[in-house]
């Protein structure tokens, strides 16, 4: 008998000893499972919820409550043990002496003639799993003795379990009664939070001020929506002392400081997120009050479009915005380099300072029935199961990100019913069962449906590939129209902007005369591909012209290149003067001020020349007619 309740942990004497934290709010419950032990029959409980939600506390504050003096006699007089299962795996040889260990144990509940309660955080002591198979002779002895009850327990399991497992099992379910354990509120987890907080301090030595639980709360609340309070709040506030720790030890904080400021939850929050602090911090009103000025910087020409997704940042971080439903889902109308795309990459930038934070889908991939299985994961037995669906363990693993489905005309019919779960409740269960939180995330999908045709008739067009319901889940149709010149040359200067950075990172310093930058817009307009020929462009004009110079030597890091157009206005050229002396590459504090002077002094010496009937002799020397003799040009 001794030997057997070595493996027993005893949570009614470490109740007496207030080793477990206060039961904070939770009354109702409280009072539910004191009634379901009172019980003549079904006097099992067992509390079902999501992990983290506070299904140990609950228990451990009925335990507190039998072990008071405020219990009934009857409760006062009974004991609560757990198995102790790190001993018995410890103690057990093989397979066939740990059930042998545990069923004794077991056992000594049973021969305690109802004086011992056991408590059960592992159902696989108690239904048959394959994930747990070394228990299956304890759920056989245990389940037998339930069934004729010769033993009483109190069981805690998540949802996925209880409905996979125990709910299955009629004869089980006969003698029990189950509690679903819902989230607590915001104010509720702040409650619980202060009330818990006492354990942090003792563990860390500092002091967690009242505002600094409740931004961890609300910072969980707004950013973690995969995980359930209050653990997610706790977790914060643990990993915020932890770096506070950290920052004392790399004399980055006065070893002095013993309170946990809002600055590390904010910080933490950026950690597991991957959103930049600056833009977790506070409320960022004032960010997004100006998020058009922000996103128009790349977006040029589609001030509706950019005005449409600005209003719908604002209502979610307003709190006015369903709680449910996705940051904001479009669907982008227009015809090919119009914008839609760089607005979600604009989009993933502004949220989440990372443009590759853009999980982009071609539905033209997506056409067969058998493609919803990509998105979700493959039927269980099937080839690829374990690794998930693409769509939703890329949001699992990453919830904070902008999801565009890119011709989404295209997509099968399923894939377009299976995007109504998405769009309404924010929220997708794949192949495997797990329900994956889209309600982080802002979807866009792009289509060239009705493009060409005026506004008024878009709809209608639209009714013929999409459902009505479909449509109506989206929180607005943006239509993307053509460029003008003036949009254009705003959209050349912003990506010859982007190359000149590139080179300037190599050490190559390249100026672009007025006249290239408006036969790039001469050239986009008349190709009516909007962008997209603009992209083409720049790598056939600028690109592979100047690297073969790079390649053939012909140019060295700091000495001004050029690109300008021909005296024939037909075609650009890319040239630096051959024999300039070479200029090494300064520091780079002293970089920038450098090179400026040197294209200034360049500039002015290297005019472009007038066309050639209209030079000198003399003035060849500058820019004359064949490049050859005094310059390395590629047209």
């Amino acid at each position: 008998m001794a030997e057997e309740n070595a493996y027993l942990i005893n949570y009614t004497r470490q109740a007496k000893e207030n080793q477990f934290p206060p039961l904070v709010g939770r009354e109702r419950e409280l009072e539910r499972l004191i009634h379901i032990l009172l019980r003549a029959s079904k006097n099992n409980p067992v509390v079902v919820g999501p992990a983290g939600i506070g299904k140990s506390a609950l228990l451990k504050g009925l335990i507190s409550f039998m072990a008071s003096e405020n219990a009934p006699e009857y409760m006062q007089s009974r004991e609560v043990v757990a198995l102790d299962v790190a001993k018995l795996m410890l103690d057990a040889k093989d397979e066939a002496a740990y059930a042998e260990l545990t069923k004794g144990a077991l056992q000594s509940i049973i021969d305690s003639d109802g004086q011992k309660v056991l408590y059960l955080n592992d159902i696989s002591f108690l239904v048959q799993m394959d994930s747990n198979p070394e228990n299956r002779e304890a759920a056989k002895f245990l389940k037998l003795a339930l069934v004729a009850d010769k033993i009483n327990c109190m069981v805690e399991t998540d949802t996925l379990h209880f409905v996979g497992f125990l709910e299955k099992d009629s004869a089980i379910m006969a003698h029990m009664q189950s509690l679903l354990l819902e989230e607590p509120t915001l104010d509720e987890s702040i409650e619980i939070c202060e009330a818990r907080k006492g354990a942090l301090e003792g563990h860390y030595s500092i002091i967690i001020p009242p505002e600094t639980v409740k931004v961890a709360c609300q910072l969980t609340g707004r950013y973690v929506k995969q995980r359930a309070f209050p653990e997610k709040a706790l977790d914060l506030l643990d990993d915020s002392a932890s770096l506070l720790m950290m920052d004392i030890a790399r004399g980055e904080v006065d070893s002095e400081a013993n309170t946990l400021t809002q600055d590390f939850c904010f910080r933490t929050i950026a950690d597991w997120t991957g959103i930049p602090v600056e833009k977790v911090d506070a409320e960022d009103k004032a960010r997004l009050a100006h998020a058009e000025d922000i996103l128009r910087e790349r977006v040029v020409g589609q001030d509706n479009a950019v005005k449409v997704v600005a209003e719908a940042l604002r209502r979610s971080r307003s709190g006015l915005q369903d709680p449910n439903r996705p940051i904001g889902s479009f669907l982008f109308i227009g015809t090919t380099g119009t914008g839609k795309t760089e607005l979600a990459k604009s989009l993933a930038d502004f949220m989440f300072n990372d443009e590759t934070a853009l999980m982009r889908l071609d539905m033209s991939e997506y056409m067969e029935r058998n493609s919803v299985a990509r998105l979700i994961g493959p039927p269980p037995g099937s080839p690829g199961f374990e690794a998930g669906g693409l769509l939703t363990e890329s949001i699992r693993l990453k919830p904070f990100q902008v999801i565009l489905f890119d011709e989404v005309e295209k997509a099968h019919l399923d894939i377009l019913n299976l995007m109504l779960q998405l769009l309404d409740e924010g929220r997708l269960t794949d192949s495997k069962g797990v329900t994956v939180d889209f309600r982080n995330t802002i979807i866009i999908l792009t289509s060239n449906v009705g493009a060409n045709l005026p506004s008024y008739q878009r709809v209608a067009k639209l009714t013929e590939y999409f459902r009505p319901e479909f449509l109506n889940r989206l929180d607005n149709i943006v239509s993307f129209h053509q460029l003008k010149e003036e949009h254009l040359r705003k959209i050349v200067e912003i990506h010859l902007g982007k190359l000149l950075k590139r080179a300037a990172a190599i050490g190559y310093q390249v100026t672009v005369d007025e006249k290239a930058k408006d036969w790039f817009v001469d050239e986009v307009f008349a190709s009516k591909f909007g962008v997209r020929a603009l992209k083409r462009l720049i790598q056939d004009q600028v690109e592979n012209p100047l690297s073969l110079l790079i390649m053939q030597e012909k140019i060295a890091p700091g000495i001004p290149v050029f690109l300008n157009v021909d005296p024939s206005g037909r075609k650009l050229q890319v040239y630096a003067k051959r024999g300039e002396s070479k200029i090494e590459p300064p520091p780079p504090a002293q970089e920038k001020e450098i090179i400026e002077e040197a294209v200034e002094e360049a500039e002015e010496e290297f005019k472009p020349s007038p066309r050639p009937e209209e030079n000198s002799p003399e003035s060849t020397e500058t820019e004359p007619e064949n490049a050859e003799e005094s310059h390395d040009t590629i047209a």
